[in-house]
């Protein structure tokens, strides 16, 4: 639903939701995590608060498990080349 100056409150339907910002909580496993200042809109009379889409979005990608992970990027296999097969004189320990 499109939040702003022609927009009704979902849950009164008087009220006009206005851009703020309230602590946002969520659970991620057995942890609870809290975002002080999250965007929001705010209804004006019965107080009802819808998180800001994008902000969630970006949310989620900085709580993502792969957050600040390098991505390698793989190279398809050239089917001009056989595989190349490691050398056999090579012994490598047992791991224990």
């Amino acid at each position: 639903m499109e939040k702003g100056r022609d927009a009704y409150c979902s849950e009164c339907q008087v009220g006009v939701p206005y851009l703020g910002s309230a602590t946002y909580f969520t659970w991620i496993d057995d942890e609870l995590i809290t975002v002080p200042d999250f965007p929001c809109w705010i209804c004006d009379v019965c107080g009802k608060r819808d998180w800001d889409s994008h902000a969630l979005m970006q949310l989620n990608l900085l709580l993502s498990p792969n957050a600040g992970k390098v991505q390698q990027k793989r190279r398809p296999l050239s089917t001009a080349e056989p595989e190349k097969k490691p050398d056999e004189t090579i012994r490598r320990k047992p791991l224990r």
